[in-house]
């Protein structure tokens, strides 16, 4: 491959091909270190001004990253801009409070608060009433079947006791499916609802005492349903 030597201006260059090289620097630090100065500008200043040119706007991307995103928010007492700090108790957060006026901002759960959270989650759907529905009918065909002497007569037994227990819990679920849809559908909240059911129940209990027995079998079924739905829910969340 041939190649030629020419000096520009102190510059050593190599012409290869028709193609500028890289500029011979070991003879241009002994110029520099014999105390020559190029006449043309520093290529560290020229880089220097590139570098500064070229660096991208870090604020627009600050403000893109957080737009709509706001680390204060306003005091609901003293209407103040603040940041909420937050009061541990063994390291456990109780409640946030503004720095200015001391007003609680936001309060957390403890750990029974927590605990039964999972219990009060409310799902409206229809689905666990179906499959105790069709649980209750097997267990009302085999009574049937046992009754009829098509399988053994002492499956009759386990037919009836099965078809009893999961019809009242079918029940349970559909009212409470029932009284949770009613309030969602009018945008209410539940809580007046079975508010209102408890105080019916109540008037029940001191207006007739021959109907005593079927609310406290009504009330210990929905609370039973209540625990069971709880623990359900609580295992779905864990998974």
């Amino acid at each position: 491959m041939k190649s030629q030597n020419f000096n520009v201006n102190g510059y050593q260059f190599n012409w290869i091909k028709a193609n500028l090289a890289a500029p011979a620097y070991s003879q241009y630090d002994k110029l520099v270190k014999q105390g020559w100065r190029s006449p043309m500008p520093s290529f560290s200043s020229h880089s220097r001004r590139l570098r500064l040119s070229t660096k991208p706007n870090q604020t627009d991307s600050v403000n893109s990253l957080f737009s709509g995103h706001h680390a204060t928010v306003n005091c609901l007492e003293c209407n103040r801009s603040m940041v909420p700090r937050v009061v541990t108790y063994y390291g456990q957060p109780l409640r946030s409070i503004c720095p200015f006026c001391g007003a609680t901002f936001a309060k957390f759960p403890g750990g029974f608060q927590q605990f039964f959270q999972r219990f009060s989650k409310k799902i409206v759907s229809f689905d666990a009433f179906k499959r105790i529905a069709l649980v209750a009918a097997g267990f009302g065909l085999i009574w049937l079947l046992a009754k009829m002497e098509i399988i053994p007569r002492e499956m009759e037994a386990l037919g009836i006791f099965g078809s009893i227990i999961f019809s009242a819990f079918g029940l349970a679920e559909l009212f409470y499916q029932t009284i949770e849809f009613i309030a969602k559908q009018f945008s209410h909240n539940s809580r007046y609802y079975w508010s209102a059911t408890a105080l019916i129940a109540i008037l029940i209990l001191y207006v007739r005492d021959d109907l005593t027995r079927y609310v406290v079998m009504a009330s210990f079924l929905m609370i039973v349903r209540w625990i069971l739905a709880g623990f359900a829910v609580a295992r779905s969340h864990s998974h």
